[in-house]
C-alpha cells in the first residue's frame, strides 16, 4: 500500500525565541542556529551589564560567581560562533557556490564578515580573562560592537544564503 508523502507543515505559534523553531529545511536549521546565537549573545549582555553596574554602584568588584558566569557564557558564545562559521566557510559556502558561482562577491564578503567578527571575539575574550579589572566602558563597546557585526551579518546572511537553501531538506538524506 503507498504511503501519503507528509505535507510540511506551518508552526502553530510565531517564533518568539522561546519555543523550538520547527527544523524542516537547510534554511530552517540555520535560522534555528541564528537564533541560538542572538539569545546567547542577549545573554553574554545581561551578564555583563549586572557585573558592570555591581561595580558602578559599590565601586568594587562583584562576588566572583558573575564574572565566572560571563566567562562560561561568553566563552560557549564564541565555540558556537567559531563551529557555525567555520562549517560554513568550510562546507555550505563551498556547496552553494557550485550551484551559484555568479555569487563570489557575497561568499567573499560573508568570509570577510567573518573574519571581523574573530577579532572581536580575541578582543572580548581578552578582556574577560581579567573581567573584574576590565574598564567597564571598554567591554560594553566591544560587546556593542559585536552584537552590531553580528547582528548585521546574520541579517545579511539570512537574506542572501537562505532563499538558496530554502528547498533543501533537513536533516539531508543519507547518501
Amino acid at each position: 500500500m503507498p504511503t501519503k508523502p507528509l505535507e510540511p507543515t506551518e508552526p502553530t505559534e510565531p517564533d518568539d525565541g522561546q519555543s523550538p523553531r520547527e527544523v524542516r529545511t537547510l534554511a530552517d536549521k540555520i535560522l534555528q542556529v541564528h537564533d541560538q546565537l542572538r539569545a546567547q549573545l542577549e545573554l553574554v549582555t545581561a551578564d555583563a551589564d549586572a557585573h558592570l553596574a555591581g561595580r558602578k554602584d559599590t565601586g568594587e568588584p562583584p562576588a566572583p560567581a558573575l564574572g565566572f558566569q560571563i566567562r562560561q557564557r561568553c566563552l560557549a558564545f564564541c565555540q558556537a560562533l567559531d563551529f557555525h562559521h567555520t562549517s560554513e566557510d568550510g562546507h555550505l559556502f563551498p556547496g552553494i557556490a557550485q550551484y551559484h558561482p555568479h555569487l563570489t562577491d557575497v561568499f567573499d564578503r560573508l568570509r570577510a564578515e567573518h573574519r571581523t567578527i574573530a577579532r572581536i571575539q580575541d578582543g572580548l575574550v581578552a578582556l574577560l580573562a581579567d573581567i573584574g579589572a576590565a574598564e567597564p566602558a571598554r567591554f560594553r563597546a566591544e560587546l556593542a560592537r559585536m552584537t552590531t557585526e553580528l547582528n548585521a551579518h546574520l541579517d545579511y546572511e539570512e537574506e542572501v544564503i537562505l532563499p538558496l537553501v530554502a528547498d533543501v531538506p533537513w536533516p539531508p538524506a543519507q547518501p
